[in-house]
This record gives C-alpha cells, structure tokens and sequence, in this order.
C-alpha cells in the first residue's frame, strides 16, 4: 500500500488506484500475456517485495506474484507524494522454456483493463498528428471512440461524476501507425498492443521482457482540471532529468549555416570554425543566451565523435571557455543512428549496421562529412553512444546534446535486441520501431546518471519521427524547424531554391511556429522548444520575443548582423523574462484567439501572479484584453502597451499601427 494527500495505491489481484477526496476507486486488471501457445490468464496476488525512498519525496515500489505456467510477473511503481499520477511497468520473466507467441501472428499482449461508467465523458488525446500546413505535429483532442472503434492516444480522459482520471502509456510513433490502442468492450476499456510489442517465440528466460512504462492519475473536477494536473506531473514528476525542464534561453547555429548555403552559396559547414563561432557566442552573451549549441559540423566522423581539429585546432577548448566566461553551456549535434564508414564504431559493431530487406544498408553523406551507415540502436551500439555522450561531457563540459534524424522505422535484422533468427523482416521492423524508445530512453537516463546537468533535446521536425509521452520521461523535443516546405504547398522549386518557406523576419514565421502552443495546456511548452529569429527590424524581433518567451525558448539565425539596439531590445526583454521564467514555465496557459487571428493573447500568469501577457496584432486597431488571474506587482511593457484598472479589473490596453507583438511582465523589475 502507499498513500499521498491525492490518492492510495494497493496491488493485490488488482490495481486499485483510490482518490482520497472522493473515495472512488479506479482498478486496473493485471495484464494478459500470450506464453508456449496459450493465455497465461491473471497471476495470482501480488505482494509487495521491494521499496526505496529516492529523496525529495520519490519513491520505486515494486511487487511480484507468479502465473500458473511458472512466469513470474513484477509491477514496477515510481511514485511522487507531490502528484497524482504514477507512472508503472510490467517485467516478464521465468524459468526455462517460456516463451512469447502470438496466435495467428497477431498481438495478444492486454496491458490492463478497467470498468468505465456509461455516463463517462471520455476524451483522446493524440499528440502525434501531423500537419502539413505547419509541417509540424500537433496536440488533438477526440470524443474517444465516436469515430473510430478504438483510440490510439496515448492519453485515454475520462471525466466522471465530480472528478476526471487518465490512463496513458509512454510511447511514440505517429498517427494512424498504432502500436497500442485503447478498446472499449462491454463497459470495459483496455490497452492492448496492436502491433510490435514483442516477437514470435521471445525468450522471457535469456532476457527478462520489460513493458514500456503506462500512467494512471486522476484529479478533482474536468478535464482542463486534469490537463492542469498532468502539465505539472511532465514539469516537476515525470523525469528525474530535471534539467530539460528548465526554461533556459537556447541558441543554435543551423540557421546561419542554411543562410550561408543559400544566400552566399557557400557549403552548410563553412560557418563551423573558431572565429565565425566566437563572433556568435560574443553576440548571444550581449543578447542573454544560456545555452550555445554548436549544430552539425563540428566533428570529425559521426560514430566516433570527436572534435574537427582542422575546424577548431584546439579541440573546442578555446569555445568552451569563452563560453564558461560568460556563464553559458555548450551543446553539440548528434545523429545516433549513423557512423562514418571509417569509423571505430562500425570496425567494432559491424554487426550493428541497420539491414533492410535481408541486406545491410548503404552509406550515406551526412551533411558534407564522409558517408555513414544507418546504425542500429536497438542493440548493444546503445551503450557505446552512451559511453561517446559521456566523454564528451567529461572532456568538454558539453550537457546539451540535440538529437536529429532518428526515425521510428530503420532496422529488419533478427540478430539485434528487436527479433530473433526466425523472426520475419516485417516482425523486426515493427519491433525496432516500438523499441526505438525505449532504448534512447536508456541513453539519455545513462547519460543523465553520469552529467544530472545534461539535457537532451529530440528533434522532430519531420514525419515518421518517435514522437509521444515515451521520450519526455528522459528529455524534451525540438518541435519546429522552418515551418511548411514548398513541396506542402504544392509547390515545385527549382533544385537551387531553399525549399524551407518561414525563413524571413517578420509576423508570419512566429505565427507558425506559435501553433506548437497547442500542447501547452497538456504538455509544458518548454519541452516544445522552437527556434526564433532575432533580425532586425525591432518590429519583427518584438513578434518573435513574445512568442518564444511563451516557453519555447529558441533563438537561431545570424547574431553577429544584429543591429546594437537590436541586441540591447533582447538583452532587456530577457533579462526581465529571467525574473519570471519559472513562473511563466509554471502557468497553465489562458489563450484568446488562435496564432493569425485578428487579435491574439497568452495569458501566463502563475498562482503567485508572476509571469507575462503576450499580445498579437495582425491588423493595426486598439485592443483590450482583461486579466483572467490577478497579476503581482506593476507592469513592465515592451511594445504598444499598457495596463488600465477600471472598476477592480485589470485590462491590457494595446494600441497597434501595424501587426505586431506586445509583452507586458508582471512581478519583475525594470
């Protein structure tokens, strides 16, 4: 048994999850595996056999009971008295002989099952749609199950009589590609695996087979009640990896580099050498950057990554400490599923070259450096990347590592960690696509053990990419690049032209990138970061600063051509914005309009009344917004604002001559 002030958790024959405030209880079946040929049915009581305190309130409960055909089952609980959700897993194991099947070659696996009233409100809650108008994925929230017989998530919401609950499970892949999906049956919801989950003939006696991790959770009142309390558990509960939580200001020098290629004509990687990087790390620290992160160029090979010594003849020494000179982190590019050809990494795991229709795949350039092989992570090349991201934190003092170009799907052989020798290509493939998480999951938490500091950031700025709750366990993403390319438009460019379309200063690429705020009420958008440019002119840089102080947090493009006051107005915002950011961080978002409208509002004000209302314009006009929250202390506004109290409330005047952005702090001083 354990009990926090929201809820008690016991786990008998059943997971009985109860919310103290109402006393309703939420019981959850143990799962059904399919094992030798047949359903192993539910084990029998399961007690309890392990539990560690982990500090600041944490804690890891684990039980243990047995199915009749001898596979022993163990339920895996963290647990936070802070929050009302726990996350859990399943671990599979037994003597031998026992294995995984699956009748008629199809997934058999129920995760849990649970009874839901008839008079529930249910709501899915997808995070993986993808939208070609932002070439970005987007949050959707459904009725469950009113369009399609089952729902893929992977937040499951119900609200019930006076109180709401969920169900989830941290995975990622994108919508239709179900690999789990939740059915309604009888009055019973489940979660099932669909496809992927495991293999004809898994030996859960060689290795023990571990689920991936699901949630439970309920809270007091509706569902924006509920997204209320889950935003909190992603901010503060759900990782241990507390640093890619926090909103620190991030630069990165891709931009620039695309800039170069197609404006000057020069190669992506020209950019990448000691003084053009000085040049930016000197304009970034005028700017208020914290984090420089130094994108693809800046080593020798892939697989083996090490400092380009012809780039920085020192080995990045100089780079790191001007930037430890300026109080700011450094960060690196990676691709983890490729190495060079000539490598150490492919010499010493050519066993783990991806395959692909029976045969290893070919190598490929990697943005003008020597061609690599696609690499297969779902086996043991996992932890040599882990060990590589390691020693760069030891010799560099590198904690921010930008992951790129990591697909679900990659690898069909049977001879890594995702299939056995007679497990078809199709098989493999699924299973490499639903393990694909899990073990960059294992890397980064390896990572994290070694350097608390470091934070990984995905990116998925393209289909097909693992993008879900699996990750945010560990890291966080990097949602949006240039928006829509021209081939989203119907547009057909000649081979020269820069295919992205939201490159130029202005409103239109801040509205775009603004559609990734969408998440915010479930997912905290500093988990969402995206990039925004700081050029001239100040009516443009204004747009772009109230957006990304919403929480996304980026800044890319070319710093050394930003006007002195253009630099100074950055300097000044951010400076403000770093005495409310983990206010701002903190705040459910109140929103008025949609990014484009006429007149459009971020209302981010924490409990304490800190934090900031950004305001947009797309034509010019007068506006009022009133204050949903009380704010703390006096306003400091950048832009055509002004705060104006009439009979006890507080409105945000603004006056636009022309589509443009307005900031107003509350809670810092000037």
């Amino acid at each position: 048994m354990y009990e926090n002030r929201f809820y008690s958790l016991d786990v008998t024959d059943k997971i009985t999850y109860r919310l103290r405030s109402c006393n309703e209880a939420i019981k959850l079946e143990l799962p059904h595996f399919h094992i030798n040929g047949g359903d192993t049915g539910t084990p029998g009581q399961l007690e309890e056999t392990a539990r560690r305190e982990l500090g600041e309130g944490f804690a890891a409960l684990t039980w243990t009971g047995r199915y009749a055909c001898g596979a022993q089952l163990s339920l895996e609980a963290k647990l936070c008295e802070d929050t009302p959700f726990v996350r859990f897993r399943y671990i599979l194991s037994g003597p031998g002989g026992l294995r995984l099947t699956k009748p008629d070659g199809k997934e058999s696996l129920t995760y849990f099952t649970y009874q839901s009233p008839a008079g529930a409100e249910r709501t899915e809650v997808r995070l993986s749609d993808h939208d070609f108008r932002l070439h970005s994925y987007c949050l959707t929230e459904l009725p469950a199950f009113q369009l399609e017989p089952d729902a893929m998530g992977p937040i499951l919401a119900e609200q019930r009589d006076g109180y709401s609950m969920l169900t989830a499970y941290e995975h990622g892949s994108q919508y239709p590609d179900k690999f789990l999906a939740f059915i309604q049956n009888d009055g019973n919801i489940s979660l099932r695996a669909v496809k992927g989950n495991t293999w004809q003939g898994q030996s859960i006696t060689q290795t023990p087979y571990e689920t991936i991790w699901l949630q439970i959770g309920a809270a007091d009142g509706d569902i924006d009640d509920l997204a209320r309390a889950y935003r909190e558990f992603q901010l503060r509960f759900c990782s241990p990896n507390r640093e890619s939580r926090k909103p620190y200001i991030f630069y990165n020098t891709w931009a620039f580099q695309e800039r170069n290629k197609f404006y000057n004509k020069a190669a992506y990687l020209d950019s990448i050498n000691y003084d053009r990087i000085c040049q930016e790390i000197d304009a970034a620290h005028e700017m208020g950057v914290d984090v420089f992160v130094i994108d693809t160029g800046w080593y020798q090979k892939t697989g083996d990554w090490e400092v380009d010594l012809e780039r920085f003849p020192d080995g990045l020494k100089e780079v790191r400490r001007r930037l430890d000179g300026y109080g700011m982190k450094l960060g690196l590019w990676f691709n983890p599923t490729v190495a060079a050809v000539s490598s150490k990494l492919v010499a010493e795991h050519r066993n783990a070259i991806a395959q692909q229709r029976g045969k290893e795949a070919k190598p490929f350039p990697i943005w003008e450096t020597e061609e690599s092989y696609p690499m297969c992570i779902v086996s043991d090349t996992w932890e040599a990347f882990a060990n590589q991201l390691v020693r760069l934190y030891k010799e560099l003092g590198v904690t921010y590592f930008k992951w790129d170009a990591v697909n679900m799907y990659g690898c069909e052989s049977g001879s890594h960690l995702h299939g056995g020798p007679d497990t078809s290509a199709q098989e493999s493939g699924d299973c490499y696509a639903f393990q694909i998480g899990r073990y960059m999951s294992k890397i980064v938490d390896r990572l994290c053990e070694e350097c608390p500091e470091a934070i990984v950031d995905m990116d998925i700025t393209e289909c097909g990419r693992y993008f879900g709750l699996g990750f945010l366990s560990s890291g966080k993403f990097f949602a949006v690049n240039n928006g829509p390319y021209f081939q989203d438009l119907d547009i057909d460019p000649p081979d020269d032209v820069w295919i992205n379309t939201f490159v130029h200063p202005g409103p239109a690429r801040p509205r775009i990138c603004r559609g990734v705020l969408g998440y915010d009420k479930w997912i905290p958008s500093v988990l969402m970061m995206t990039h925004y440019l700081p050029d001239d002119p100040e009516s443009s840089q204004l747009i772009n600063l109230a957006t990304l102080i919403l929480g996304q947090n980026g800044i890319w493009g070319d710093l050394p051509a930003v006007s002195p006051e253009g630099k100074a107005l950055f300097h000044r915002v951010l400076t403000d914005y770093k005495q409310v950011r983990d206010d701002i961080t903190a705040a459910s978002p109140i929103c008025l309009g949609h990014p484009g409208s006429t007149f459009e509002v971020y209302e981010k004000l924490s409990t304490n009344g800190r934090g900031v209302i950004s305001l947009f314009s797309s034509v010019p006009g007068t506006y009022r917004y009133r204050l949903q929250n009380r704010p703390a202390g006096g306003p400091v506004c950048f832009g055509p604002a002004s705060a104006v109290e009439e009979n006890g409330e507080l409105y945000i005047e603004a006056d636009f001559s022309a589509p443009g952005a307005a900031i107003v702090f509350f809670g810092c001083s000037e």
